[in-house]
């Protein structure tokens, strides 16, 4: 610590009094100028704006002001048309950089999102009308549905109009007029005290026949509706399946007795008892003089018009045989059987088959011939086959019942192009074919053939090719390859 004089502090302690009164006389000072009212009434100043470059003139007053104002506005004006290029190229250069620095990333993600945002909505539009397409109602090539409240048991199409018989289990017969448009039921009888097993029109189309589980046969006059016999034709069993020929009838019954009827002498001619069972269908070619008939015995039988005798019966088979048609001019008889087997037989040689052809995953239950190569069979599945004989090919499904329920039998009209069905759905189903005649038949594929294996695994092979069979215009189904066409373009 240092230790000061007192001389020294007699000097610190003046110099600190001399500088406050200093001080003190620059405060007055300073209080004098604020209260001399010359200091306080003088003018303001007008301080010039450093922004602004107009004249000494202009700044002198509000109302100067106001029209500098304006006059700037002008000026503004008139420099903004003068150099619009300049000004425009200037400031699209400077957005455009702007834009290409500050967004290239985000505007490319945008882009990107923009595309696919597009490209769903547009699926999606594709797959709304697609459905909409499918759903649209088109021109109808077929008659529609005949909905029926008792279950049918057979059909027969007229000869030459577009009239359709249809019977059911209660022994009625029920008369439809078919079109495009609609079907109209013209007549409905009670014929027969029990179900029809089997109806067919006549040959000149001027009568219906109709087998009756009432073991009776009885022939219905289509212009006055009335019975052409008194006393029906009667069988010792259940009727079961009938033919017609130019004067008369074959019929055949449950117990496998078979009667050839004249209505001219309103007499049986012949009656002959070739099988153990059912007789499930009968074929009469008269310009051949021929009769063939077959059997739930798992047998057909031929009988010669000329002698009025029986003429080959066939060896047994494993199953039933259910139905028959013929194709190539009548040279060839097709068989369907219970197992699902086509049999051929030559015409006159009908002891053994001369060739057989699997593919059907269940019972045949009828059969008709519709081209001179070609068979539409009815299966026990519901479904509806077309087949081409020579060579083998199964060409696809023609149509199908619902439920899966099974087809039981099949008609042809007198054009060809229709043919129509009936199962235990309820309903006369129609179907146009008139594409199978022009078809190539070269290109569908060979039959399924199903090698010996267990059971379990048979049925689900069999599922797996029913699936994968192809469907034909009239089935109303859609392929698969041809269901992802759309997509695929």
């Amino acid at each position: 610590m240092i230790l000061q004089t007192p001389s020294q502090l007699k000097e610190e302690s003046d110099n600190e009094e001399s500088s406050e009164e200093s001080s003190e006389e620059e405060d007055d000072e300073i209080l004098d100028d604020i209260d001399d009212p010359a200091v306080g009434d003088a003018p303001d100043q007008i301080v010039q704006n450093p922004f602004y470059e107009g004249s000494d003139d202009d700044k002198s007053g509000s109302d100067d002001a106001s029209e500098l104002e304006d006059e700037d506005e002008q000026d503004s004006d008139s420099k903004v048309e003068e150099g619009p290029d300049d000004i425009d190229s200037d400031d699209s250069d400077f957005d455009s950089d702007d834009d290409s620095d500050d967004s290239d990333e985000g505007g490319d993600a945008d882009d990107d999102k923009n595309d696919e945002a597009d490209k769903g909505f547009n699926d999606e539009e594709d797959l709304i009308a697609a459905l909409k397409s499918a759903r649209e109602k088109k021109a109808r090539d077929c008659p529609p549905d005949i909905k029926l409240k008792e279950s049918a048991t057979d059909i027969s199409f007229h000869p030459e109009e577009n009239i359709i018989a249809v019977s059911n289990l209660l022994g009625e017969l029920s008369i439809f007029s078919c079109s495009n448009e609609e079907n109209k039921a013209l007549k409905k009888l009670k014929l027969h005290k029990g179900g029809i097993r089997s109806i067919e029109y006549s040959v000149d189309g001027k009568h219906i026949l109709t087998a009756g589980k009432d073991k009776t046969v009885k022939v219905v006059d289509v212009e006055t509706w009335n019975l052409m016999m008194k006393e029906p034709l009667s069988h010792p069993s259940p009727l079961y399946s009938l033919a017609p020929l130019s004067n008369g009838c074959v019929s055949g019954d449950e117990d496998g007795t078979v009667k050839f009827w004249d209505f001219r002498t309103k007499k049986n001619t012949l009656t002959s008892k070739r099988f153990d069972e059912f007789v499930s269908s009968i074929y009469a070619d008269e310009e051949k003089k021929v009769v063939i008939a077959t059997s739930g015995e798992g047998t057909i039988q031929s009988w010669d018009m000329r002698m009025n005798k029986p003429d080959i019966q066939s060896e047994v088979y494993d199953s039933e045989l259910n139905c028959l048609s013929v194709v190539r001019e009548g040279t060839k008889v097709v068989v369907g059987s219970g197992e699902g087997i086509m049999y051929i037989f030559n015409q006159g040689e009908y002891g053994y088959h001369s060739d057989q052809y699997p593919g059907h995953p269940d019972s045949i239950n009828s059969m008709i011939g519709v081209t001179d190569n070609v068979v539409i069979t009815g299966c026990e599945d519901g479904t509806l086959r077309a087949v081409h004989l020579f060579p083998h090919r199964f060409v696809g499904q023609v149509g199908h019942h619902g439920g899966d329920m099974p087809v039981e039998k099949i008609d042809v009209n007198a054009d060809g192009d229709v043919i129509a069905s009936v199962g235990h759905d309820n309903r006369v189903k129609f179907w146009n074919i008139g594409y199978l005649e022009k078809m190539d038949y070269e290109k569908k594929r060979k039959p399924i053939v199903q090698k010996s294996q267990v059971a379990k695994k048979r049925k689900l092979a069999e599922a797996v090719a029913r699936e994968t069979e192809h469907q034909l215009p009239s089935s109303g189904r859609v392929n698969k390859k041809e269901f992802f066409q759309g997509f695929k373009d």
